[in-house]
């Protein structure tokens, strides 16, 4: 089923349009065609300006590509250097990953607030929207790490983009007891709330910080879990 179309329209049409549409690719495989632009701009009752601007931030990110004649097909992921990708699993120490997190993740958060587009923006809020402490632990640690994805996203360097995907897959299970509580889910969602605010604001200073005050809280989290609840299985 495809996403809904975008309904908002107190940001950019551009931004909500770029939203849309990247939430569309994600729905296709690599090499499938989104539909052209004229197909697109009826679609949503938007201008073909609207869709064109969309689609050239997509491009940018690598997300799509247009060429004459074929029109617009969706790309593979950026892929993960093949040193780092070997690292993925047990080799991982978690002592290690939770550093690497806290000296590249602030930086991401920084640089997402001076970069992110209004396609990010928008990206990030529907994250938001989706997550709350009602949720179940797995559900929540999905919208968690997505956020994170998306964070990484909006800072336009796939190069990023790759690694918060590698470091999500490293820590998935220690983050997984973080949210197995109502008030650890609570706490991801207040400060993925602090750290967009920050980014909306454009506020590098305070993303930064904001992130590395999440990050403390989650190891804090998850210290004090009690060992036989991070021992046991997670449904």
């Amino acid at each position: 089923m495809d996403p809904a179309p975008p309904v908002r329209r107190d940001r950019a049409i551009s931004g909500e349009v770029g939203a849309y549409l990247e939430r569309l690719t994600r729905d296709l495989r690599p090499g499938d065609r989104l539909p052209p632009e004229r197909q697109l701009a009826e679609t949503l009752a938007v201008s073909r300006t609207s869709v064109r601007e969309a689609l050239r931030e997509l491009e940018q990110r690598r997300l799509i590509a247009r060429s004459p004649g074929r029109g617009t097909t969706v790309l593979a992921p950026p892929a993960a250097a093949d040193a780092l990708t070997e690292l993925a699993g047990d080799a991982a120490e978690q002592a290690d990953v939770a550093e690497l997190r806290l000296l590249v993740e602030p930086q991401i958060a920084g640089l997402a607030a001076r970069r992110a587009t209004d396609t990010d923006l928008v990206v990030l809020e529907q994250t938001l929207t989706g997550s709350h402490a009602g949720l179940t632990a797995a559900e929540s640690l999905d919208l968690d790490m997505r956020f994170h994805l998306q964070l990484a996203a909006a800072a336009h360097n796939p190069l990023l983009v790759s690694l918060c995907d590698l470091t999500n897959t490293w820590v998935r299970d220690v983050r997984l007891r973080s949210h197995r509580s109502r008030a650890g889910r609570r706490s991801s969602v207040e400060w993925h709330h602090r750290i967009y605010q920050a980014v909306a604001a454009g506020d590098e200073a305070a993303a930064r910080q904001a992130m590395t005050d999440h990050l403390a809280a989650v190891a804090t989290l998850v210290r004090q879990t009690p060992r036989s609840e991070r021992l046991a299985p997670v449904r």
